[in-house]
C-alpha cells in the first residue's frame, strides 16, 4: 500500500494552518524512572519493526525488551539486530509464559485486528498494561471485553492514534464536514483481505479514522447515520465492504458525510465549513512527524505518573474513545445491511 489510514490523519493534521491546536514542542524532560518499562512487541509487521527500534532508541521510559510471533527466524533476526536475549522470545502458543518474565512490563499489540482482544485480555491477566493499534477490536463486545480485563486486573489501557486536531472556533459554529480516506491493497494475499484477520472491510480499516476526525470537528454527539457500500469487485473483497458512504447527524445540527475505501488510491481529504469560514485539507499534506514511539512513551509516563508530553500530542486514545468509534461502526454496517437510517442512543 503506497497510502494508508494513517495518512488520513496526517493530512488532517496540516490544519494546524487554519486555526487548530496541534503543537511542535519537543518532548517535556521529566525525571526518568529507575528503568525504563519493558515492551513486548508482538506482531513483527512493517509498521512496528524497525522505525519502532529506532524511535524509542533514546527512551528514558520504555524499551523494546521482548518479541512475540508466529515466525521465529523472523523473531530471531530481529533479537540479533537490536541486542534482545532469545529466553525474551515468545510465540502465540506460549505468550501466557510473559507472566513471569520481569522485563516485560507493557505488552504492544500490533497483530491483525481480529486478534487485538484475544491478546490484550491475555496480556492483562498475565498482569501486563496494554497498548493496542487501531482499531482496538472487531466489535463492541470484544472493545468491552478488553476494557473489562485490564480493569479487573487493574492495568492500563492505551489504543494508538495518530494525532487529532482541536479545533479552537476560528471558524465559527461548524455547519458541514466532509472527509474521506482511501487506500489500495496491492497485495492479494494480505490478511487485509481476510475477514476472519481483519474483521471488516473498509469502515475498520480507513474510514475509523474519518468517523473521529468528524466526531471532534463536530464537539457533539452523533444522532443518526445512514449509509451504503459499493461493491465493483465481489470476489476480491467477498464478505467485507470495499467502498463505504455515509451521512451522520448531530445533536448540534452539524451534518458530516464521510467516504472510505480499499479499491483506490486516495484521496485523503478533509473540508469543514463553519458560520464564519471554511477550510480544506488533502493528501500529500501529511508532513507529520508523529511516531508510535511518542505515543509508547506517554503511555509509559501514564503508568509512571511522570509527567506527560505537552498540549496532549501523542496521547493514545482513551479505551471509551475507541469503544464510541467502535459503536459508530457497527450502526453503519447496520445501516447498509438494513437499508435505513439508524438512530444512535
Amino acid at each position: 500500500m503506497a497510502k494508508t489510514r494513517r495518512d488520513f490523519l496526517g493530512a488532517v493534521s496540516s490544519a494546524a494552518a487554519v486555526g487548530v491546536i496541534h503543537t511542535q514542542t519537543a518532548l517535556a524532560s521529566s525525571s526518568s524512572p529507575t528503568r525504563p518499562l519493558g515492551i513486548a512487541l508482538v506482531g513483527l509487521g512493517s509498521q512496528t519493526s524497525s522505525d519502532l527500534f529506532d524511535g524509542l532508541a533514546t527512551s528514558q521510559r520504555c524499551k523494546i525488551t521482548s518479541l512475540v510471533s508466529g515466525d521465529f527466524s523472523k523473531a530471531s533476526t530481529l533479537a540479533n539486530r537490536y541486542g534482545i536475549s532469545k529466553r525474551h522470545l515468545y510465540n502465540y502458543d506460549n505468550f501466557d509464559q510473559i507472566a513471569n518474565d520481569p522485563s516485560i512490563d507493557i505488552v504492544y499489540i500490533a497483530l491483525p485486528n481480529a486478534m487485538h482482544c484475544e491478546f490484550a485480555v491475555r496480556a492483562a491477566q498475565a498482569g501486563k498494561h496494554v497498548f493496542c493499534e487501531s482499531p482496538m477490536a472487531i466489535g463492541v463486545d470484544q472493545c468491552q471485553s478488553m476494557i473489562d480485563a485490564c480493569g479487573q486486573n487493574a492495568r492500563h489501557l492505551g489504543v494508538a492514534s495518530s494525532p487529532l486536531c482541536r479545533p479552537l472556533g476560528c471558524l465559527g459554529s461548524i455547519r458541514s464536514i466532509q472527509a474521506s480516506n482511501a487506500f489500495a491493497i496491492d497485495r492479494p494475499k494480505s490478511w487485509r483481505l481476510r475477514r476472519y484477520l481483519c474483521g471488516s472491510g473498509a469502515m475498520l480499516q480507513a474510514g475509523i479514522d474519518v468517523l473521529r476526525t468528524q466526531r471532534l470537528w463536530a464537539e457533539s454527539n452523533p444522532l443518526w447515520v445512514i449509509a451504503q457500500e459499493t461493491k465493483t469487485d465481489p470476489m476480491r473483497y467477498g464478505q467485507l465492504e470495499e467502498s463505504v458512504t455515509w451521512t451522520l447527524g448531530f445533536q448540534n445540527g452539524t451534518i458530516a458525510h464521510g467516504a472510505a475505501s480499499l479499491n483506490y488510491q486516495g484521496p485523503c481529504q478533509l473540508s469543514v465549513q463553519g458560520s464564519i469560514g471554511s477550510f480544506n485539507s488533502e493528501f500529500p499534506a501529511s508532513n507529520h512527524d508523529w511516531t508510535r514511539a511518542d505515543q509508547l512513551e506517554n503511555f509509559a509516563s501514564t503508568i509512571l505518573s511522570a509527567p506527560r508530553l505537552p498540549e496532549n500530542r501523542f496521547n493514545s486514545l482513551s479505551p471509551e474513545q475507541a469503544l464510541e468509534d467502535m459503536r459508530l461502526v457497527e450502526a453503519i454496517s447496520r445501516s447498509i445491511q438494513e437499508q435505513r437510517q439508524v438512530q444512535l442512543s
